[in-house]
């Protein structure tokens, strides 16, 4: 089982990371799966509104719901989520991948949800899995991955 994770406690820097790694590995020729998160790029969403870019395709996901402009509730949709899930499990499943890279191990994720199912099947057929954690989240985590992360 091959499982890394980066950890940082500075807001964004996980993303900057995944960003440069996956610059220099796809400027390699290495096949990519998976996603990134990227703020909205239109000007008539939330500030705090959020996309998914699919690394191999290049689509761009919304995953945040349309709250309006005074909430102050969580705006991730679980059902965004499921659906880039989804995809990059069915490339995953079709293509030969080097790694699967995923932005976050998110709440959805420790309930098992969203991206679980999609590491679990990398993890099987032997697909490395590089992914971000945060703090809160770092329990369930460590808890699923059962130790075996580096």
């Amino acid at each position: 089982m091959q499982i890394a994770f980066i950890h940082a406690t500075e807001p964004g820097s996980v993303d900057a990371t995944l960003n440069a790694v996956l610059a220099q590995l796809s400027g390699a020729g290495w096949r990519l799966e998976g996603v990134i998160q990227e703020p909205s790029g239109t000007g008539d969403r939330h500030r705090c509104d959020m996309d998914l870019i699919d690394v191999a395709r290049g689509d761009r996901l919304s995953i945040s719901q349309n709250l309006g402009r005074g909430s102050t509730g969580c705006r991730l949709d679980p059902n965004a989520i499921e659906i880039a899930a989804r995809r990059v499990q069915d490339d995953l499943r079709v293509k030969q991948t080097d790694l699967l890279v995923i932005n976050r191990f998110g709440k959805i994720e420790a309930m098992g949800l969203g991206f679980c199912p999609v590491i679990a099947e990398a993890l099987e057929i032997g697909v490395p899995v590089l992914l971000g954690v945060n703090d809160l989240n770092r329990p369930a985590f460590e808890s699923v991955s059962g130790g075996l992360v580096v």
